[in-house]
């Protein structure tokens, strides 16, 4: 795998050694002034490294190798900072200019090699696995880029083959592990998978990729449980990775731990109060935590918080969840008119207050001012789409609808809103078609796999071969994102 980020630079004193021949540092007599920033934006890296600030570190190698380009160090070192803040485009460069000045470094072609497969560049990754041949006689990634080449070209059988050949020599590479993992799920065999992965992570319990891989299958597979445990594993392993967390909170409602559920879910939007976090927890509670208690958690953490923007975000999902008085309460002192920037989201969640208040003149006028402001405020058109059903308007419902897929096309339960929104105005063929291209466009997803079920049921055969893709689909959900 690609190297952990440096936190002790005991290399900075050869490199002034080297460039300062008659000084002990950078800063000594006879250093050029471009020598002496450099040494001195290093030292500063050495001490943003130290305390862990990796943008502060990222920040000071920057301005390390503007003031001197020809140190194939601190290119390389640069390199492992946008690794860790996971910038693969900006790592890659970095580790380019460092092989540019240092082609021996067999290092720095591993690099290359990692970052190449992990952006899905067979072809360069295969180039640099051919020049890491001829440095480094028996290295293993030439034998793992061919098998990862093998795999995304649809021969597991050469996959495994490859994976196998590494794991002679080396039985825990987490990487081989990945790869032989991946081919025996090609091949059906995912319980020999399963079983793979577990022995690893018993004996290499920070295999990251391994942990992440038995995770999506034990949710391809429903066992919430065990997924739990596998996400609960990762956060600890990962501290800073939403996507694990939100895994667990996720595993936690939908296993029966609504406790465990709630609990992570507060400490999450307390360690991260940001719109996009607390956005994606209050969907996990719309879809899979049930009790009221959510209702009451989503009032207590609104009136925590200091931002506004958090507030909205709670009220929507009050509205939801039937508490359109809660949500009011939230957005009306600033959801005022005229409607303006700033206010345009607080006044569609107020408008929707109304509407489920059973207030549907004053609703429909709030959500017009809104989008007559801004047409493509999702909250506005979901709610006017949502009102005129109620008010058997669905030709209006169609139309806020049809815009909204538009806004936010990966949005499932917008899908759905729309192909409601033909059934209601009788046209089921299009509410049909409708699913078919949500089905088709966001792959794996239940909701509307159900859906879609249900509007087919009346042909099996086409069912089978839905249920068919549907597998096919989440299979291969199993492995994106990674090698």
């Amino acid at each position: 795998m690609l190297r952990s980020l440096p936190l002790s630079m005991p290399a900075f004193r050869d490199y002034a050694i080297i460039i300062c021949l008659a000084g002990v540092t950078l800063l000594a007599p006879g250093c050029t002034s471009s020598q002496k920033q450099a040494g001195e934006a290093y030292q500063r890296y050495q001490a943003a490294a130290a305390a862990n600030d990796l943008p502060e570190a990222r920040k000071a190698l920057l301005e390390a190798v503007a003031a001197d380009e020809s140190s194939p160090q601190f290119w390389s070192e640069l390199g492992e900072v946008q690794l860790a803040l996971r910038s693969w485009g900006d790592a890659y460069y970095a580790f380019q200019r460092a092989h540019e000045l240092d082609r021996r470094d067999p290092e720095l072609l591993r690099a290359l090699t990692e970052l190449s497969l992990r952006t899905g560049d067979l072809k360069q990754a295969k180039a640099h696995a051919e020049a890491l041949a001829i440095i480094a006689p028996g290295d293993r990634w030439p034998k793992l880029v061919s098998g990862f080449a093998a795999f995304g070209e649809g021969r597991p059988d050469d996959a495994l083959k490859a994976s196998n050949t590494v794991l002679v020599d080396s039985p825990f590479d987490p990487l081989a592990i990945l790869l032989k993992s991946r081919a025996l799920i090609a091949q059906g065999q995912q319980d020999d998978a399963v079983a793979l992965l577990k022995a690893q992570l018993a004996g290499q319990p920070s295999d990251v990729e391994s942990a992440r891989l038995l995770g999506r299958i034990y949710e391809r597979r429903g066992d919430w449980a065990n997924t739990k445990v596998m996400a609960g594993h990762l956060s600890r392993l990962l501290p800073d990775d939403d996507e694990s967390e939100l895994l667990f909170i996720e595993a936690a409602f939908r296993s029966g731990q609504a406790g465990e559920g709630r609990q992570e879910s507060v400490r999450l939007i307390k360690r991260k109060p940001k719109a996009d976090v607390v956005a994606q927890v209050v969907r996990l509670w719309a879809g899979y935590w049930t009790s009221r208690q959510r209702i009451a958690t989503a009032r207590q953490l609104a009136l925590q918080s200091s931002a506004q923007s958090l507030k909205t975000i709670y009220a929507g999902f009050l509205n939801e969840a039937g508490d359109e008085v809660g949500a009011a309460s939230l957005v009306e002192p600033v959801a005022t008119l005229p409607v303006t920037a700033a206010n345009a989201d607080e006044n569609a969640v107020f408008a929707d207050s109304l509407a489920r208040g059973g207030k549907p003149g004053p609703a429909k006028a709030r959500f017009d001012a809104v989008l007559a402001f801004d047409p493509g405020v999702a909250m506005a058109l979901r709610g006017r789409a949502q009102l005129m059903l109620r008010a058997h308007r669905p030709g209006a419902a169609i139309v806020d609808a049809q815009k909204l897929v538009t806004v936010l096309p990966d949005s499932a339960e917008d899908w759905l809103l729309l192909a409601r929104c033909y059934l209601a105005s009788g046209n089921e063929p299009q509410a049909n078609r409708t699913l078919w291209t949500a089905f088709r466009s966001i792959q794996g997803n239940d909701k509307i796999f159900a859906a879609l079920t249900q509007a087919e049921r009346s042909n099996p055969e086409r069912v089978r071969e839905m249920q068919s893709e549907f597998n096919r689909q989440r299979d291969a959900k199993l492995s994106r994102g990674l090698l």
